[in-house]
C-alpha cells in the first residue's frame, strides 16, 4: 500500500500540522521521529482518519481517501496506551476486531491460532491483560491488529513505556512484521530507535516536516541545525568562513579556525560536530591535514559505558570516550589535552545562520 500526503494541514486545539507532504511506498518501514510535542501523534490520527485535514489530500495506492472512515481504510493501529479489553483474555481481545467484521467461526479460530504462533503467545493466551507485562500488551496489541491483515500498521511511540530488554524483544517482532510485506509507519522521539527499525525517516519539528531521506543519509547529513542537534550532534557553532584552500574551507568561530572538506560558498555558515568524532590527545598533535585544539577539560559526565568531556578549546567541544579509557588515562578537571577531529567530520548544515 502506497500512501501519499499532499500538502496537508490540520489545527487541533493552538497546535497545527503545516502542509505535510509525504510519500510512503509498499513495504517501507517509515519512521516519523521528533521531540515531544511535533506533532507526531496527531499525524498518525490524521492518516488513519480519526481527524479530517484542513487542507490538502491523503491518497492510498492512488485513491483520494481524505474523507473515508477509519474502517473503510484498511490501516491497523497501535496507540501509545496500548488499550487492551480487560475483561477478555488475550485470545479474546485478538478474535475482536474480526468478530466486528463478521468473519466466520471457524476462519476466526484458523487466524488467531496463526497469528498466536506468529507472535509467540500460544502459552499465555487465555490470560488477561491485567496479569501482562508492558511488553506482553504491546505484542497483544500488535497481535490484535495482526488479525485483521491490515496493508498498513500505524505504530504510536510502542517502545516507550516498556523496558530496554522487552523493547529489543518487541523489535524483532516489528522486524518480522516488515519482512512478511507490511507497511509500517512508526513514530517516536528516540532517534537510535528509529535508526535500528526504519528504511525511511521523516524528522518533524512544530507540526512541519524538515527532512526525508534514509536513515543513514540523514544522520550523516543533517540539513538544519534542529535535525543535527535533534540527532546528537552536540558541537553546533555559527562561523565565518575565513579562507579557501582548493575543495577545502576554514571557518573561524569566535576566533577559533576550522578546516571544513567542503567549498563553502558563503561568508558565513553553520557547522556541526559528533562527539564521537573528536580524539582526546595528552600532548601535541602536529598534521596540518586536520584539526588540532589545545583545550582543558571543564567538565565529565559517566554515561555507563561512556563518558563525556566538556573541553573548552577557545569553545566549548563535546568529546565521547570510553569509561575504560577515561579509567586508564586518569583524566581530571583542569587538566590539559589536544582535540583532533578529521575534516570530514565537520559538517556544513546551513550556509546563512537563519534560525534553524
Amino acid at each position: 500500500m502506497v500512501i501519499e500526503l499532499e500538502r496537508v494541514s490540520k489545527t487541533w486545539g493552538k497546535f497545527e500540522l503545516k502542509n505535510v507532504e509525504l510519500k510512503i511506498e509498499n513495504g517501507d518501514y517509515f519512521i516519523i521521529v521528533g521531540p515531544t510535542g511535533a506533532g507526531k501523534t496527531l499525524l498518525l490520527e490524521t492518516i488513519m482518519g480519526f481527524h479530517r485535514p484542513d487542507e490538502g489530500k491523503i491518497f492510498l495506492d492512488g485513491v483520494n481517501i481524505t474523507d473515508a472512515p477509519p474502517e473503510k481504510r484498511n490501516i491497523g493501529y497501535v496507540s501509545q496506551k496500548c488499550v487492551l479489553f480487560p475483561h477478555m483474555n488475550i485470545r479474546q481481545n485478538i478474535e475482536f476486531g474480526l468478530k466486528m467484521r463478521g468473519t466466520e467461526k471457524t476462519e476466526r479460530n484458523q487466524i488467531i491460532n496463526q497469528i498466536l504462533e506468529f507472535t509467540g503467545l500460544e502459552a499465555i493466551q487465555h490470560r488477561r491483560p491485567a496479569t501482562l507485562s508492558g511488553g506482553e500488551k504491546q505484542k497483544v496489541a500488535l497481535a490484535r491488529v495482526l488479525a485483521t491483515k491490515p496493508k498498513t500498521i500505524l505504530l504510536d511511540e510502542p517502545l516507550t513505556a516498556i523496558d530496554p530488554e522487552t523493547a529489543r524483544e518487541v523489535k524483532r517482532e516489528l522486524k518480522r512484521i516488515s519482512r512478511n510485506g507490511i507497511t509500517i509507519i512508526h513514530v517516536t522521539h528516540n532517534q537510535v530507535e528509529g535508526f535500528s527499525l526504519g528504511n525511511k525517516m521523516a524528522v518533524i519539528r512544530s507540526g512541519e516536516i524538515v527532512q526525508v531521506g534514509k536513515p543513514k543519509e540523514i544522520f550523516a547529513n543533517p540539513k538544519t541545525e534542529f535535525v543535527a542537534k535533534f540527532l546528537g550532534y552536540e558541537n553546533v557553532f555559527k562561523a565565518q568562513v575565513v579562507e579557501k584552500q582548493g575543495s577545502f574551507s576554514v571557518v573561524s568561530v569566535e576566533g577559533v579556525r576550522i578546516k571544513v572538506s567542503e567549498d563553502v560558498n558563503t561568508s558565513e555558515c553553520i557547522v556541526a560536530i559528533r562527539p564521537e568524532e573528536i580524539n582526546i590527545h595528552f600532548s601535541q598533535i602536529r598534521d596540518n591535514a586536520i584539526n588540532v585544539l589545545k583545550g582543558t577539560i571543564i567538565e565529565f559526565v559517566d554515561q555507563g559505558p561512556n563518558v563525556s568531556l566538556l573541553v573548552d578549546a577557545g569553545l566549548p567541544f563535546q568529546a565521547l570516550m570510553t569509561k575504560r579509557f577515561f579509567v586508564e588515562k586518569n583524566l581530571e578537571i583542569g587538566q590539559n589535552v589536544w582535540l583532533t577531529f578529521e575534516s570530514e567530520s565537520v559538517k556544513v548544515i546551513q550556509h546563512k545562520w537563519a534560525t534553524a
